[in-house]
């Protein structure tokens, strides 16, 4: 995602909401405190667990795909196995520096696939990518790679759907040009989609327009197949609704929260955006509810801790920071620290995992814009006094990380429908624990006989930017 460069108070909480709890993952079983209150970061506890992309690492990507420099890494479940979603991504020569070299075979989005291992603790292995020949990585989605037109088409995250939960989908970006750190233009936004495991995608036709405030996202589907066990609103059946955070292109703009139908995913239309009082339609009526700088965010469950976690770059002050929720609609207390860009230099793009969220450890992907790769990470939280202050290092720079969310509509845990309603029927089902055998569910290593290009379908440039001058490629 960073084609070019870049990178308290803690308010007592709420009760905690009821969640169901899996399988203890990691390390020993820890129990977690009978009645959940104030947390705050252990920055001790952040630490690399693996790295995912390149030379040397677990995957070996560069050997096995031709990918030796790529970054995001956002997942979301795909029948039983796990799909994880890269941005720009290119080939040897492997450096640790990466861009003090030149490197060819760019492509702009590429995907892999991992059986998820009962513990992330020895990092994620992958089952294989998706590719256009033996050894390749394909490029999903086709981008034009002209600076000022269109330099780069990147998916900003993705979440499954459908009955067997294997419709994919991709909200992308298509960037225009990138400017300075942390700004980039963009084109638009849309959506793609793919019924066959990853393996082509075509054009569902939803669209945002250059400025919008959803021009990159992060989904949130209560009870569904990326947040099993998480609570949902009353009288709402698990998995029907689908939350999605929003920022504009870059990583200075506030975060904005809308919802909708998770089987109405790619209809605009359907859309509803938090106003401070209710949902309505128009984006224009979307307050924020995370005053920004915002960058690349993820938000999940925690069973172990009874809340939800969001985690983000503060791109000024190069801090990871997390905050926590009793809904995925807030409010969200105040920001703390994760890590910084001075443990890891150029940190960005911090993705909660959708697996191996019921025990102390907090997994996330993040990327390094100087060894561009992507990495396992992980942290944890630990119980704060009453009264008690934040440890000083957890405590942002940021004066805005430093703020709770503004106004959160109300959400609550399940509990009767009303006299003389019903609840809506699933939209989406959860992930089943087996598929149909003639079904493709999930992203898996394409045979050498795929296409090479990407389905004529989809048209990413739309709607056309204006006409400019530069046209030189990026790289």
């Amino acid at each position: 995602m960073e084609h070019v460069r870049r990178r308290r108070t803690l308010a007592a909480l709420t009760a905690g909401l009821v969640a169901l709890v899996g399988f203890t993952v990691g390390t020993a079983a820890v129990a977690a405190p009978a009645e959940t209150g104030a947390w705050a970061v252990q920055r001790a506890a952040t630490a690399k667990v693996a790295d995912l992309i390149g030379a040397g690492s677990m995957n070996d990507t560069g050997a096995r795909y031709g990918v030796e420099g790529t970054d995001l890494g956002h997942m979301f479940m795909v029948g039983p196995r796990m799909a994880m979603t890269f941005g720009d991504t290119f080939g040897a020569p492997a450096a640790k520096d990466f861009f003090s070299v030149p490197h060819t075979d760019w492509r702009s989005n590429v995907i892999a696939s991992i059986d998820p291992p009962a513990s992330p603790a020895q990092g994620l292995a992958f089952k294989g990518m998706i590719t256009d020949r033996a050894g390749h990585a394909k490029e999903l989605i086709p981008s034009q790679k002209r600076k000022g037109i269109q330099e780069t088409v990147i998916p900003t995250y993705g979440i499954a759907t459908g009955a067997r939960n294997t419709t994919m989908n991709l909200q992308y970006m298509s960037v225009r040009s990138f400017d300075e750190p942390g700004h980039w233009r963009l084109t638009g936004s849309g959506i793609v989609t793919s019924t066959d495991g990853g393996t082509t995608w075509t054009d569902s036709g939803a669209r945002w327009p250059a400025d919008s405030k959803f021009g990159q996202v992060a989904y949130v589907r209560p009870g569904g197949p990326d947040d099993p066990t998480s609570p949902v609103a009353a009288g709402v059946a698990p998995g029907s609704e689908i939350y999605v955070y929003g920022i504009p292109g870059g990583r200075y703009g506030d975060l904005s929260l809308a919802k909708v139908p998770a089987d109405r995913l790619t209809d605009t239309a359907a859309y509803r955006y938090w106003n401070g009082t209710t949902w309505v339609a128009g984006e224009a009526n979307a307050v924020p509810v995370v005053r920004g700088p915002v960058g690349e965010l993820s938000v999940r469950w925690n069973a172990f801790y009874q809340r939800w976690i969001m985690m983000y770059l503060v791109d000024d002050t190069g801090e990871i920071v997390l905050r926590t929720a009793p809904a995925p609609t807030g409010p969200w207390t105040p920001a703390q620290v994760v890590t910084t860009t001075k443990d890891f230099p150029r940190a960005y793009a911090p993705y909660l995992t959708p697996r191996w969220n019921d025990g102390p450890d907090i997994w996330f992907t993040m990327s390094q814009f100087t060894t561009y790769r992507v990495e396992l990470m992980k942290t944890r939280l630990a119980t704060l006094a009453a009264g008690a202050a934040l440890p000083a290092a957890v405590v942002p720079q940021s004066a805005s990380a430093r703020q709770a969310s503004l106004t959160a509509p109300a959400f609550r845990t399940p509990g009767p429908a009303a006299p003389g309603t019903t609840a809506p029927a699933p939209s989406s089902a959860p992930a089943p624990t087996t598929t149909s055998p003639t079904t493709t569910t999930v992203p898996s290593a394409a045979p050498a006989t795929a296409p090479t290009t990407a389905p004529s379908t989809i048209d990413t440039a739309s709607p056309e930017p204006e006409p400019v001058t530069t046209s030189s490629p990026s790289g």
